[in-house]
């Protein structure tokens, strides 16, 4: 849960980073609008991927020693509450905007 959590952290940095730098420096940063443009298919993926880790990451954390002592936060719980929220999101992803494969 240590390292899961200390990954998703860093990749939830990388992809904040990647999104100013798509939407407010992309001259700068990727060289033309176009350029940034077309890393926009790449970051909102990731950002679905991540999203993932994170709920992962959670799910992990219920089997930790506090949580088992103090919390009591079912492992099932976590998993129901994570399955209704990807229906959520997944109900709402755009296919047609991350054409990667």
């Amino acid at each position: 849960h240590g390292i899961m959590g200390l990954v998703t952290y860093i990749l939830i940095f990388l992809q904040a980073a990647v999104g100013v730098a798509q939407y407010f420096f992309p001259v700068i940063i990727f060289g033309s609008v176009d350029n940034g443009k077309k890393i926009y298919k790449y970051h909102r993926v990731s950002g679905y991927v991540v999203f993932m880790l994170e709920l992962a990451t959670v799910a992990a954390a219920t089997q930790t020693d506090y949580n088992k002592s103090t919390l009591h936060i079912q492992l099932w719980a976590v998993l129901v509450a994570s399955v209704l929220v990807l229906g959520g999101v997944g109900a709402r992803i755009k296919r047609q905007k991350m054409k990667i494969f």
